[in-house]
């Protein structure tokens, strides 16, 4: 006689795989920030030379991204309604941009870290289809539609992704020309469209996110990450011009432009630089007010950041929180990569120390992201007071 196969489950089984199910269905696009900022915070040390920090890091940002991609296939074909109602919904879909920056950044760090030059170029394929696909799609969404919502309700810095998708294009297309030989012409050709066109719409982008902030009062609770991106977008175009600069110059035809695009390099690292005295005093100001009646406690008004990693219900982490970090780290490589033009030299001092404030926000950050994860693991309820947020 066959044993007939079991059906029940006891509630703790059922309620951690409803758990994880719920947790799957509220997957947020914005997570892929974390692979973002990680590759990134990586490559950053790698040209600081601190080897212990920047090859860990790098494993990392690949494991994430490759257990990222997984989740969002099975979300995909699990919860295909709610993956389609992501890209139509203005709060959420601007994040979807983050899978094509990941793609690039951790193209990046294989090429960088392990010399896995076709895997890559494969990579940098993936973004090359993806990225046009999502812009055109997410400004059609904006664009049409009887009832539009204030530009103050539907625009945040996450629209400057815009920006960061195409000068990633760009920093992994320029790196890519130089194993890649008998496609250089080509690569060097898509890149420099990609870097000249993010380098134009930065400044329009960027007038539309300070239209937001500037119209109307800001609350605490307005002021997320992503408003980070206001530099970050800026650093980035910094890095692509590094990148490229150098190389145009053995590419026949291009040699003329070399100054050019190293004297617009800089100008994106000044505009980069001016953004950042303004941005932490944001930052600080949104932290110690957020959620606090009276006087901050010590712990919040000595390093208002560690709100993402610590406390209850001063406990301030969201998916987006590492809109700020990728920024952080952006700079701190890009500085490095045009102090490496003999010109600049001179700007190394600036990242040898706040390339390790952005490995302390990253530390904070990821911290944060443990608690979430272990919220839906052990099946506690978020906190509702502060700027928490579920996995």
């Amino acid at each position: 006689m066959t044993e007939s196969p079991r059906t029940d489950e006891t509630p703790a089984e059922s309620t951690m795989s409803e758990r994880l199910g719920a947790a799957l269905r509220e997957l947020d696009p914005a997570y892929f920030g974390l692979v973002m900022s990680t590759a990134i915070v990586s490559i950053a040390f790698r040209e600081l030379g601190v080897s212990a920090v920047a090859r860990p890091l790098a494993v990392l940002s690949a494991a994430c991204y490759a257990l990222l991609i997984g989740l969002f296939a099975v979300r995909t074909v699990s919860f295909p309604r709610r993956m389609l109602a992501d890209l139509r919904d203005r709060q959420r879909h601007w994040g979807s941009l983050t899978f094509a920056v990941a793609t690039n950044t951790v193209g990046t760090v294989l090429l960088l870290f392990f010399d896995a030059v076709h895997v890559a170029a494969a990579l940098w394929g993936v973004a090359v289809v993806a990225t046009p696909a999502l812009l055109y799609y997410l400004f059609a969404t904006e664009i049409v539609g009887a009832e539009k919502a204030a530009v103050s309700e539907r625009i945040d810095g996450a629209f400057l992704l815009v920006i960061v998708c195409m000068q990633s294009l760009a920093v992994l297309g320029g790196l890519l020309a130089e194993p890649l030989t008998e496609s250089a012409n080509a690569l060097v050709l898509l890149s420099m469209s990609y870097f000249g066109s993010g380098y134009v719409l930065y400044f329009v982008v960027v007038t539309v996110v300070a239209y937001r902030l500037l119209d109307g009062p800001v609350r605490p609770d307005d002021w997320t990450g992503p408003y980070w991106i206001t530099m970050g977008a800026a650093a980035i175009t910094t890095l692509a011009g590094a990148t490229l600069g150098p190389r145009l110059g053995t590419v026949p035809g291009w040699e003329p432009y070399v100054p050019v695009v190293v004297g617009a390099t800089f100008l994106a690292w000044a505009i980069a630089s001016w953004w950042i005295p303004l941005l932490l005093v944001l930052d600080a100001w949104a932290f110690l007010a957020d959620g606090i009646d009276g006087r901050p406690p010590a712990w919040v008004a000595v390093l208002p950041w560690s709100r993402l990693a610590f406390g209850d219900r001063l406990h301030a982490y969201a998916p987006t929180a590492w809109g700020r970090v990728f920024p952080m780290g952006m700079y701190t490589a890009s500085t490095l990569n045009l102090a490496g033009i003999g010109t600049f030299e001179l700007l190394s001092v600036v990242p040898a120390y706040w390339g390790w404030f952005a490995l302390t926000v990253w530390a904070l950050t990821f911290a944060g992201t443990g608690r979430a994860v272990a919220r839906v693991l052990v099946g506690s309820e978020p906190e509702t007071d502060g700027r928490s947020s579920s996995t």
